[in-house]
């Protein structure tokens, strides 16, 4: 940067650049390093065309590389060796070039004085390399590798290496098993197969009301063709689930055939109920099938609507038991002797999904911890 700027300072002092007109119509005009000078139809010129603006041209020199920018500010055109300047854009004029001020008229030039040695910088020498590969001598080509020194290893050493390393034992007829005599291995397979044929098999959790049918604990009565168990994970302060002996996977597989034991399973129901309002007459119950049931056996829900437990935990639990999802027991037996069949309520699953209400009052809840203290001060 200081020689830089020390060769740029030479430049400043020693060379100098004028614009002289070729016609000698007035005196040279100075052109100062790196300073813009506007030039037009102005006294120091001696231009007097109206069409030749008063900031016609706007000219820039650099005296450290000797050429000159020209930047055209006016309307009309002017030229450099012939070749138009355009507006608003610089060009660059060097020596021995003619700049026309506009259309092609006033014609000037610009020359530089100054020891011209002194703005040249030195060119650094560097050697030329062979292009070609006959250039190459068979002295650059060989390439010495440095010697490898190989490792001696003392005698001692070598005893202790070949000490170490014992001749491979033959296999003797004791070390196999004989193919008729069974080995360990086999052995162990045997056992565990018969201990997976003897664990008891896992089923499914939708297989579970079938289980609880024969759970002592569970069964509160039965007859020739139902069951009433309680509800593992009750809803409510009485929740019973009455299920029939017959394998009915869901109410979408009854036919007419089957009226006769809904009305049973209905009136055991009913009786449930009774049993429980003979003692507190203000408890309400519902009886009913969900829209598409989750357990394999067909069941019917008998339950209180006081919704009193802590398995009642989800939006899903509270909206299965209080929308549509959940289908009265008389309808499912009018449906039947109407129609013959049961209707296909598959796409009822999305009312499981719907915001949270009160059964009663229909008000909105947030979640169902305000909801179970809404409804224990809720009345219609």
């Amino acid at each position: 940067m200081r020689i830089l700027y020390r060769l740029l300072k030479m430049a400043d002092d020693t060379v100098k650049c004028y614009l002289e007109c070729c016609k000698s119509s007035h005196p040279k005009l100075p052109l100062p390093h790196n300073v813009p000078v506007i030039i037009g139809r102005t006294p120091e010129l001696g231009i007097t065309d109206k069409l030749c603006s008063r900031s016609q041209l706007e000219l820039t020199s650099n005296c450290y590389k000797r050429y000159v920018l020209v930047k055209r500010l006016g309307a009309n055109t002017s030229q450099i060796n012939g070749i138009d300047i355009e507006k608003n854009k610089s060009s660059r004029l060097e020596e021995g070039q003619d700049l026309h001020v506009v259309n092609g008229k006033f014609p000037h030039r610009v020359y530089f004085t100054g020891c011209q040695n002194d703005t040249k910088t030195e060119k650094a020498v560097v050697p030329k390399l062979p292009t070609k590969s006959t250039d190459l001598t068979k002295s650059d080509l060989s390439i010495k590798q440095p010697e490898r020194k190989k490792l001696k290893v003392s005698e001692n050493k070598s005893k202790v290496l070949n000490s170490k390393i014992k001749p491979q034992e033959k296999f003797s007829s004791e070390s196999v098993y004989a193919f008729d005599s069974p080995s360990p291995m086999s052995s162990r397979c045997e056992k565990k197969a018969e201990s997976n044929k003897r664990a008891p098999t896992h089923k499914h959790w939708s297989q579970g009301l079938k289980a609880s049918m024969e759970d002592p604990e569970l069964v509160v009565k039965e007859d020739e063709q139902i069951v009433v168990i309680k509800d593992k994970y009750p809803k409510a302060k009485y929740h019973w689930l009455i299920l029939p002996k017959d394998s009915i996977s869901s109410t979408k597989n009854l036919s007419t055939d089957n009226i006769e034991l809904l009305k049973h399973i209905l009136k055991v129901g009913q009786e449930l109920a009774a049993e429980v309002k003979d003692k507190q007459p203000d408890v309400e119950f519902r009886f009913g099938y969900h829209a598409v049931a989750s357990m394999s056996q067909m069941h019917m829900h008998v339950i209180s609507q006081d919704f009193q437990s802590s398995s009642f935990k989800t939006k899903k639990h509270w909206n299965s038991f209080t929308t549509d999802y959940f289908v009265d027991a008389t309808d499912i037996i009018n449906e039947l002797e109407t129609g013959g069949k049961v209707k296909d309520r598959r796409t009822m699953t999305s009312l499981l999904n719907e915001p949270l209400k009160c059964h009663r009052c229909k008000k909105p809840q947030k979640n169902i911890p305000t909801l179970k203290k809404h409804i224990d001060s809720c009345q219609k």
